[in-house]
């Protein structure tokens, strides 16, 4: 009878190695199904949500770059009711949250730190503080962010929010409003109405385009553009309509034309706006 050969003895051995230790770990770049709060440490991966969580305090902490956290449809709710933060992250880039809803912390997505994040399809209501604060070159697009007390959604400098419902913010003590930008921003194609605070749609920055936007029935202007200084924004293509204080306040030299507002409800601050063809 012929000897094994050395060759296959090693083969054999590796599988009984592997079928002793139970199923193989997954490993960056590849994708981690997780059903339980932790801290997610392996780059360029998905995490992939298998069920609904909940916890007292943070729930999933972002501790490395290029990693996307797929919710697949589930809810993480906080049952120590405005504590802490859902997701959390410092510093990190690349980040994606996606298809899910967040309910009940003191902020549904924190990554104010870090940078190029993008929030797809995710739901962030009735948290305490805020809904989505977002980082410099942020996206968040197709989302909710409503009845959160102090904020909707923040985006950093270059961010954008589009296709957004930011409702119903603002009306806690931190009260700020709907959605807040920063410098050189896209607000677009977003519904921002019944917030409290500065109102419906802020941008503090320079250069910013905001366009096809509703802000109706806000407790402060409807779309304040260049609130904390900032000029040279575009406005165009909105309709803001029962805001209780202006419909549009802008601070000039900036671009305002075909926007809508209740009867020309317009602020231009300082001079040198083009304003065309607004009503």
């Amino acid at each position: 009878m012929h000897q094994p050969s050395l060759r296959i003895i090693a083969v054999v051995a590796i599988a009984l190695v592997t079928t002793l230790a139970g199923p193989p770990r997954a490993r960056a770049g590849g994708a981690v199904a997780i059903d339980s709060c932790r801290t997610l440490t392996d780059a360029n991966t998905t995490y992939k949500l298998t069920t609904d969580l909940d916890s007292c305090g943070r729930c999933l902490v972002v501790a490395a770059d290029q990693i996307t956290i797929d919710l697949q449809g589930h809810s993480i709710t906080s049952t120590c009711p405005g504590n802490d933060s859902a997701i959390i992250g410092v510093a990190q880039d690349l980040i994606v949250v996606k298809n899910g809803s967040i309910t009940g912390y003191h902020v549904g997505v924190n990554l104010d730190d870090s940078t190029r994040v993008s929030v797809l399809g995710v739901t962030a209501n009735d948290n305490n503080f805020a809904g989505m604060l977002i980082g410099r070159r942020g996206l968040v697009k197709s989302s909710e962010a409503s009845r959160n007390g102090g904020l909707g959604i923040a985006v950093g400098s270059h961010g954008q929010v589009q296709q957004c419902t930011v409702n119903d913010n603002g009306h806690g003590d931190s009260g700020t409003g709907g959605i807040v930008a920063d410098d050189n921003c896209l607000i677009t194609m977003n519904i921002a109405n019944s917030n409290g605070g500065f109102g419906g749609i802020v941008t503090s920055g320079n250069k910013c385009t905001v366009s096809y936007n509703a802000a109706h029935g806000n407790a402060g202007v409807g779309i304040n553009a260049g609130a904390f200084g900032g000029t040279g924004n575009l406005v165009t293509r909105n309709t803001a309509i029962n805001n209780a204080d202006v419909d549009f306040a802008i601070l000039c030299p900036s671009d305002v034309t075909n926007n809508t507002s209740s009867g020309g409800s317009y602020s231009l601050i300082g001079p040198g706006c083009h304003f065309v063809n607004n009503f």
